[in-house]
């Protein structure tokens, strides 16, 4: 009887210790789970040494920006009522605080001050001396243009040596004591659509800013009164607001253009970019830096920019240039080429169009005199026409009045 009775206080202090023992593993198991610890299976990561992947652009842009420069311009001075929203000037520190909280945020009244109207584009250095290329509309009607090169704090007084107004085109010279690095020219001629095409300038003021692309097109013709001789280098690598003047580049890191406007439907750099050609710029800054000014030779006439070839075989011809308007007074008139005339050669050599016609007219020196070949009534004639001076005779065209470029109506007229 005292068997049994030990036996099952055995049992049952056994069943009890078991109890109490699993009840610690579990509470053990349990805290162990709860509490952070290193994961066994996982590895560090290990950030690799630097490696430079593609050093093209990397190169092209080291090369380069020591030559980019900022142009910034002081259109002018005057005196604004600051209570005035619309007379702030464009960078007025005082309006970009307005745009946060409003025209008089603590009842102080803002008093008429001083301020400078400033625009900021790009330009680029082309002779160690310091001479400059940049966009005309950047330093146009500016009192005051300044200069500043990347890695240099100083900004430089710029002097305008001379513009070419219907290339958009300028040309500086700035003192800054010591020889400039300056860009290598390349040859726009041989720039195929689907080249790199690199650019760099100063959009929005951040100096030395390069962006990339391809060409898209080129020779295009946008149309714009008074710009009739521009034919752009179209590109997708953005082109900003304060990009304008400057370098369009090459994969050899040579300039292929002027970087000029961007076409976009919201003012952004999501459009594309037009670059006038290296060649066209050369052209006229080699005048500029020569006389101070750029000379184009004219004849005086006028013709459709959308000439239609049927009309050209209605009159016998399978080329040439439909003449719809003579100058008055203009060297085409007192030569006696009338309108309805067909232009077919020039100098001895046959005229296809009348772009090929004003591009061999504009290259002429103003004041020789050049056989015109016309066709009249079915009739070959030969005229002989002293060149004049195309800004003259296309006077009212450079101040608004007329289109020899076609303006922004591409349907428009053009003149040579």
């Amino acid at each position: 009887m005292s068997f049994t009775r030990n036996n099952r206080s055995l049992l049952l202090l056994t069943l009890m210790v078991g109890l109490l023992v699993g009840a610690l593993c579990g509470a053990g198991l349990k805290a162990a789970q709860a509490a952070p610890g290193p994961a066994a299976d996982a590895k560090p990561l290990v950030i690799p040494d630097p490696v430079q992947l593609s050093t093209t652009f990397t190169q092209l842009a080291k090369q380069l920006e020591p030559a980019v420069v900022q142009v910034t311009s002081t259109i002018e001075e005057k005196r604004v009522d600051r209570r005035d929203r619309g007379g702030a000037a464009p960078q007025d520190p005082e309006d970009f605080f307005r745009r946060f909280f409003g025209d008089n945020p603590f009842g102080m009244p803002m008093p008429q001050r001083p301020f400078r109207s400033q625009g900021t584009g790009s330009g680029f250095v082309v002779d160690p001396s310091g001479y400059i290329m940049t966009n005309n509309h950047v330093v146009d009607g500016a009192a005051r243009v300044r200069v500043k090169i990347n890695g240099d704090n100083t900004e430089y007084v710029a002097k305008v040596i001379g513009a070419d107004a219907e290339l958009d085109l300028a040309v500086l010279k700035i003192d800054a004591g010591r020889p400039l690095a300056a860009v290598r020219i390349g040859n726009s001629d041989g720039v195929q659509v689907g080249d790199w095409a690199i650019a760099i300038g100063s959009p929005f003021g951040l100096e030395a800013t390069v962006t990339a692309g391809i060409i898209s097109a080129q020779g295009r013709d946008l149309g714009i009164a008074g710009h009739q001789l521009q034919r752009f280098l179209q590109t997708d690598a953005a082109i900003n607001p304060g990009n304008s003047g400057g370098p369009l580049l090459n994969i050899r890191g040579e300039v292929i253009g002027v970087n000029t406007m961007i076409a976009s439907r919201g003012g952004g750099g999501e459009g594309v970019g037009f670059a006038l050609p290296m060649n066209m710029a050369v052209q006229a800054y080699n005048q500029i830096i020569k006389t101070g000014k750029v000379s184009r030779g004219a004849i005086g006439v006028r013709f459709r920019r959308d000439e239609k070839r049927e009309l050209l075989k209605a009159y016998g011809a399978s080329e040439g240039v439909f003449v719809e308007q003579v100058t008055p007074g203009g060297p085409a008139e007192k030569a006696g080429i009338r309108e309805g005339d067909i232009i077919t050669g020039l100098d001895g050599r046959p005229i296809k169009n009348g772009e090929e016609l004003v591009n061999r007219v504009s290259q002429m020196p103003v004041g020789s005199r050049v056989p015109v070949t016309l066709l009249r009534d079915g009739k070959s004639l030969t005229m002989t026409v002293e060149v004049s001076e195309r800004a003259q005779i296309f006077a009212s065209d450079a101040s608004g009045g007329g289109v020899p470029g076609g303006g922004v109506r591409r349907h428009g007229g053009a003149g040579g």
